[in-house]
């Protein structure tokens, strides 16, 4: 995105500014705290383990200056499980919605394929999210101005600093 660093763990998607493991990585090696106005983390937080995801969500915080927003979307996990729009959906559909595409092939973007079969590691869902239990790790973190709305199958959530 225009006016981001855009950060990925590899380098093989397009327009990456910075590649950083973030599973592994803390995110305060490369930025200073109270530094960044806006993060976006667009299907990330569930692709790392409940305790990754909270110091991630805890450097957002750090990294994030007095008034700063975070932006996430992560899947709804309770919108899938319950939703009667997805009873009758393949429980392939519906596995991976839950669990990521990992190393399987998701549609025709070559590029982004190649990248799963090269670091699967990065396409896997290792934890879920309802709005609920998303507002209350972020309040436990110190966030405040918690919203949700729904964006498909997944949710967006603000905070402010």
């Amino acid at each position: 995105r225009e006016g981001f660093v855009n950060i990925d763990g590899s380098k093989n998607l397009p327009k990456i500014d910075q590649v950083i493991d973030i599973s592994a990585e803390s995110l305060l090696t490369y930025f200073n705290p109270g530094t960044i106005e806006y993060i976006l983390a667009n299907d990330i937080i569930e692709h790392h383990f409940h305790w990754e995801a909270v110091r991630l969500l805890t450097e957002f915080f750090t990294l994030l200056k007095t008034d700063g927003i975070v932006e996430i979307r992560v899947p709804d996990i309770e919108y899938i499980i319950k939703s009667w729009r997805f009873w009758r959906s393949p429980i392939e559909k519906k596995i991976v919605m839950l669990y990521g595409g990992q190393d399987l092939p998701q549609g025709n973007d070559i590029a982004m394929n190649e990248s799963r079969k090269k670091f699967p590691q990065f396409f896997c869902h290792k934890y879920g999210y309802s709005m609920q239990s998303m507002k209350q790790e972020l309040e436990k973190i110190g966030f405040r101005s918690i919203k949700s709305k729904r964006a498909g199958t997944n949710f967006v959530t603000y905070a402010i600093k």
